[in-house]
């Protein structure tokens, strides 16, 4: 496969040249073009409002202004794509593009009205824009053509996918010439394949922000989709007429076969919803063996599931209930925990004191033997954090007696009960174990050593 231009849409790969609108070289110079119109909009308003700046091809910097011997206008070069777009389309080539609702940028000189879609050709009828094309946002993906090459990633990545634009496929001039191949709630097109001149465009959902870390995987796929396409180009597709042409027993097997891939798609419904409850739960247990930032992670969300404020600031995490504020340490250990924690969060609470004249309490966590099953866990931590932690009057917790109260809450314990174990946690003075914590006895508060 030759090389992909990918335009203001980041895709880590090596077969992928990566450009913005404005610095990227001619579309007919590739096969096959990926494109997010809001990169479009987004590269012109940042040169119009002077928060950017970019250099063409040749080294001239491009200006929001006429074309000059020493300047290159933003206006031209964006209305240069279109007739760039055509020829690749002239040609057989193929445009990937992320589906979004049309936009338009004012103060373009040389270009007033530029839109995401002005370069962009469309089959007759078509207008890419409201009423056939109109914003929406939602997560929900589901496969419609089983048979075409962006099904796969469609499928594996759905998770980090969330379409912003969808299709009237109401619209009759939709029906003609768009190929549906995946849907949202509704059934409502939010994948689709047109054919424009002699190539083809194919509008897909885009990567939720929380699939970012997933651009490196959805690139390689991307480009498979690609090579795919180009591939069933070259060795010449039937054509859209076939199906409708009468093969004895082909309905029968046609509905089996239609019957299976129902089957199929429900099921991988369900296991992408038992495997997201699994993982929701499963998480929880973090809190039993983790050490630096993912224990204090599943520390934090095991606060939250309490009932606590919980705030990530710069200085530390504070957590807070009924006017009272403590900031947070945590740390996990293979062996015993020893003192660190209360050295640590004892320089942050006077760090905070001399900036802020704040005086705050303390809550430590700890994961000693953090790799033994807990119920044959020695004593997790040294008897100098214990007594440390009592003599400043923190609350000394394992990581064991939190997940014992995430598991009251998953329970079912009463909003009663939360707030009995909130308040003993905020008045706990040195090592606070689970009995303690739910109320079952009532430990005493020691005595300061000093």
């Amino acid at each position: 496969m030759s090389q992909v231009l990918s335009v203001g849409f980041p895709l880590p790969n090596f077969r992928v040249d990566n450009y913005n609108v404005l610095t990227a070289p001619s579309y007919f110079d590739y096969e096959a073009v990926v494109i997010d119109p809001a990169g479009i909009t987004n590269e012109a308003t940042a040169l119009i409002n002077g928060t950017a700046t970019y250099e063409a091809r040749d080294g001239r910097p491009v200006v929001n202004g006429a074309t000059t011997a020493g300047a290159l206008s933003a206006g031209e070069m964006i209305r240069r794509r279109a007739d760039e777009t055509r020829r690749l389309l002239d040609s057989g080539g193929t445009l990937m593009v992320v589906a979004r609702p049309n936009a338009v940028v004012h103060g373009l000189v040389g270009f007033e009205g530029c839109d995401r879609y002005s370069w962009l050709p469309a089959p007759a009828g078509v207008h890419w824009g409201p009423p056939l094309l109109r914003a929406a946002d939602g997560t929900t993906v589901r496969i419609v053509d089983e048979d075409h090459p962006l099904s796969t990633p469609l499928r594996n990545f759905r998770k980090h996918l969330a379409y912003r634009a969808i299709f009237d496929d109401r619209n009759p001039a939709f029906r003609a010439a768009g190929r549906v191949l995946a849907a949202g709630g509704a059934n409502t097109p939010i994948a689709v394949e047109f054919e424009v001149l002699s190539g083809r465009v194919v509008f897909f959902p885009a990567l939720a922000e929380s699939g970012n870390y997933q651009r490196t995987e959805f690139a390689e796929a991307l480009c498979d989709v690609i090579r795919d396409l180009q591939t069933a180009a070259q060795a010449g597709e039937s054509p859209y007429w076939l199906g409708a042409v009468a093969l004895p027993g082909i309905d029968t097997v046609e509905t089996t076969l239609t019957t299976a891939r129902g089957a199929r798609e429900s099921a991988e419904a369900d296991l992408t919803s038992a495997q997201e409850q699994y993982d929701e739960l499963a998480r929880h247990r973090k809190v039993l063996w983790e050490s630096g930032p993912g224990l204090q992670s599943a520390v934090v969300e095991s606060l939250r599931m309490l009932g606590f404020e919980v705030a990530e600031e710069p200085e530390g995490v504070l957590v807070s209930h009924d006017g009272k504020t403590v900031m947070l340490e945590t740390e996990g250990n293979r062996e015993q925990v020893v003192e660190w924690p209360y050295v640590r969060l004892q320089r942050r609470l006077e760090d905070r004191m001399l900036k802020k004249g704040e005086a705050l309490g303390g809550l430590v966590v700890v994961n000693g033997h953090r790799l033994t099953a807990p119920e044959s866990r020695p004593q997790q931590y040294t008897d100098a954090l214990k007594i440390a932690c009592e003599n400043y009057r923190y609350c000394l917790m394992t990581g064991t007696t939190l997940f014992a109260l995430v598991k009251r809450v998953l329970e079912g314990a009463t909003d009663a009960d939360l707030l009995g174990i909130r308040r003993r946690m905020m008045a706990a003075s040195g090592l606070l174990e689970e009995e303690a914590a739910v109320g079952d006895t009532e430990t005493p508060a020691p005595d300061p050593m000093f």
